[in-house]
C-alpha cells in the first residue's frame, strides 16, 4: 500500500474512532442526565411524601393536644375605707368591714400554684377522689368536654392545692312545683383554699362553656341552661376567662347561664354525700347577713387525690 492509502487509512481509523468516543461520550451523558433526573424525581417525590407525611402528623397532633393559655392572675382585692361608707348607714360600714376582713384572711392564707406545662390532652378521662369529713365524693372528669379546665384540676389535685380547705358556700333553693317552674341553684361550692370565694390559685382559666344542645335550656325562655344533679363544673366570675381552682358540685338540677365550664359528673356515693350536707343546711339564707350561705355544718376537703386517668391519646 502506498503512503498515501497509508496516511487515508490510519486517518479513517482516527476519525472512527473519534466518532466512537464521541458516540460513547454522548451515551454517557444520556445516561448520567437520565440518572439526574431520575434522582431529582425522586427527590421530589420524597419532598413531597415528606411534607405530606409532617403535615399528616402535625394535623393528628392538633387533633390530639392543644395549647392552653393560663394567664397570671396575682391581684388581690384591696380593703376598702368604712369611712366612705358611713353616710349609707350601718349595715353598708358594717358589710365593708366584713369584707376587710375576708380580704385580710385571704392575704393571710392564699395559696399559689404553677400552671399546667405543656400542650394538654383533647381527650381521655380522670378519676378522683374527693375526701371530705362528711365522706368520699369520687368525681368522673372528661377531657375532650373541658381540656384546659380538666387538665388545670388535676394539676391542682396532683399539687396537693385542695388539701385542708373547707368549701366556702352552699346554696339551697326552694323545691319547684311544676314542670314549667325553673329550678334555683342547688351546688356546693369548694376549691379556695382561704374559703373566702375571693381567691384563687394565682393564674386562670379560659371558659370552655358547654357545647350547644349538651345542656337542657329552661322554660321560662331566659336563655338560662339545667346543669344537671351530678354536673361538675367550674366557678368564675361575671368576667370571661376568669376560672381559677374553685369549682361547684349540683345536687339538684340547678338553672344557671350557659357559660359555666362542665368537667364531670359525681358518682352516686358523692351524691350521698351532697344529699347529707345539703341536708344540714345553711348558717343563713339572708344575703345582707356574713354567714349568708355558709354551710351550717362546716365541710372540709382532706385530699383530692388522681386515682386514675384513660384515654389519652399517645404523643
Amino acid at each position: 500500500m502506498s503512503t498515501n492509502q497509508e496516511r487515508r487509512a490510519e486517518a479513517r481509523q482516527r476519525l472512527r474512532e473519534q466518532m466512537e468516543a464521541q458516540a460513547r461520550r454522548e451515551k454517557q451523558l444520556k445516561i448520567v442526565a437520565a440518572s439526574v433526573v431520575v434522582a431529582v424525581l425522586l427527590g421530589i417525590v420524597g419532598v413531597v411524601a415528606w411534607i405530606n407525611y409532617d403535615r399528616k402528623r402535625a394535623e393528628e397532633y392538633a387533633a390530639n393536644w392543644l395549647t392552653c393559655e393560663y394567664p397570671a392572675d396575682t391581684e388581690t382585692p384591696q380593703p376598702l375605707d368604712p369611712a366612705e361608707f358611713e353616710d349609707q348607714g350601718d349595715e353598708v360600714v358594717a358589710e365593708v368591714e366584713e369584707f376587710n376582713a375576708q380580704v385580710e384572711t385571704v392575704n393571710e392564707n392564699r395559696r399559689e400554684a404553677e400552671p399546667p406545662s405543656g400542650d394538654q390532652a383533647r381527650r381521655g378521662t380522670a378519676e378522683l377522689t374527693i375526701t371530705t369529713d362528711r365522706g368520699q365524693i369520687p368525681l368522673t372528669l372528661d377531657r375532650s368536654g373541658a381540656p384546659c379546665n380538666v387538665a388545670s384540676f388535676v394539676h391542682l389535685a396532683e399539687q396537693r392545692y385542695f388539701d385542708d380547705t373547707e368549701c366556702h358556700r352552699l346554696t339551697v333553693a326552694e323545691e319547684t312545683t311544676g314542670p314549667e317552674e325553673v329550678p334555683g341553684l342547688s351546688v356546693l361550692q369548694c376549691g379556695d383554699p382561704t374559703g373566702t370565694g375571693l381567691s384563687g390559685p394565682g393564674y386562670s382559666v379560659v371558659d370552655e362553656p358547654p357545647a350547644p344542645d349538651t345542656l337542657e335550656l329552661a322554660a321560662d325562655g331566659s336563655g338560662a341552661a339545667i346543669y344537671p344533679r351530678g354536673t361538675v363544673a367550674m366557678a368564675k366570675s361575671q368576667a370571661p376567662d376568669s376560672a381559677g381552682s374553685q369549682f361547684f358540685l349540683v345536687y339538684e338540677d340547678s338553672a344557671l347561664p350557659p357559660e359555666y365550664t362542665v368537667m364531670g359528673t359525681v358518682g352516686e356515693p358523692g351524691l350521698e354525700v351532697l344529699d347529707d350536707i345539703a341536708e344540714t343546711g345553711v348558717k343563713s339564707d339572708d344575703p345582707t347577713d356574713r354567714d349568708n350561705q355558709v354551710p351550717r355544718r362546716p365541710v372540709t376537703i382532706e385530699s383530692v387525690v388522681v386515682d386514675a386517668q384513660s384515654g389519652l391519646p399517645d404523643r
